[in-house]
């Protein structure tokens, strides 16, 4: 019951610093159950070794100016203070615009069991966002809301996150840009306003008899504006070693929002691999075939990322780290 109680008051926080939310901006992750650092800062130690992990993602290929994500993070595990502790470093351009943002990540991973922890994560960041208006084409001369060239905007950043996990499952709810209700912004000429977002994801591991395993996950993505986003997932995993799953992404219409009709239905298929290339070493790939808004001959996406995980400096007994 005590933890019930931490868990709701930690989410009430986290849900009550999205209160004046506009516009969904944050880069996708299709591969969110390989890379969940990049969504929740709580994540980090998770491991308990030193992890290593990097991401990019296309998206809509064959759109001229259509979004294009990097990402690299690292996070290790302090076992004396239980802390989780890394940084992660991101580029995403998106038309004239370009975002890049670096962040530091520290978790508690508070143990509740032989097994079973609930980390609070948070992560600090600069962010640097940058409009060229040489390349916008507006259609009316002299628009006093284009800039005529490169304008920029810094600010911080603050993630929040929890993550409750143990062998089998976990659970996690986290924010982002979460200053941004609060700082008041100098954007100048520049288009571009910072707005919170909540996350919550949630996954569990099967095993289904000695050789294969079944993983099936969910991420519910609000901004609170646009239509919320829900990615059902599920892989089927030999001998830990090879991952082979499917997704189904949706756009759900929120009651009380004033959507254009167009991203009320927005669908996509997804198919992720993931392959154990030896000791510490994986690769993963994701391809979105989108079924709604665009012509699904024409545009798709692609998702690659590496990780390495270290081998740790002695031996110790740790339960599985499946996610």
């Amino acid at each position: 019951m005590k933890l019930f109680k931490i868990i709701t008051l930690l989410a009430g926080c986290l849900l009550l610093s999205l209160n004046h939310s506009f516009g969904q901006q944050v880069p996708q992750y299709s591969q969110y159950i390989f890379n969940p650092v990049f969504i929740n800062p709580a994540y980090a130690g998770y491991k308990q070794q030193l992890y290593l992990q990097s991401y990019y993602r296309k998206q809509w290929t064959g759109v001229t100016g259509s979004p294009e994500t990097f990402a690299v993070a690292g996070d290790t595990y302090l076992e004396e203070a239980q802390l989780g502790v890394g940084g992660q470093f991101l580029t995403d351009k998106l038309g004239a615009q370009r975002t890049v943002a670096a962040y530091g990540n520290v978790a508690y991973h508070l143990r509740l069991s032989d097994t079973k922890f609930l980390s609070f994560g948070a992560g600090a960041g600069i962010v640097n966002s940058q409009m060229d208006g040489s390349m916008l084409n507006p259609d009316t001369d002299n628009d006093p809301s284009i800039p005529l060239s490169k304008e920029r905007i810094t600010y911080p950043d603050l993630k929040l996150g929890l993550f409750l996990y143990d062998e089998r499952y976990y659970i996690g709810i986290a924010a982002d840009q979460v200053l941004s209700s609060v700082v008041d912004f100098d954007k100048g000429d520049v288009m571009f306003e910072p707005n919170p977002h909540l996350y919550m994801t949630a996954g569990y591991h099967f095993d289904l008899n000695y050789n294969f395993s079944f993983v099936p996950s969910i991420m519910y993505m609000d901004d609170f504006k646009a239509p919320a986003r829900m990615d059902i997932n599920a892989s089927l995993i030999l001998n830990d070693m090879f991952w082979l799953g499917a997704g189904y992404r949706f756009g759900i219409d929120m009651p009380g929002r004033d959507i254009q009709e167009g991203l009320k239905k927005s669908t996509a298929l997804v198919g992720m691999v993931q392959v154990q290339l030896r000791e510490g070493l994986r690769l993963g790939y994701a391809y979105d075939h989108t079924l709604s808004r665009f012509s699904v001959g024409n545009f798709t996406t692609h998702d690659i990322s590496i990780a390495f995980l270290f081998p740790p400096k002695r031996v110790r007994l740790v339960s599985p780290r499946f996610f």
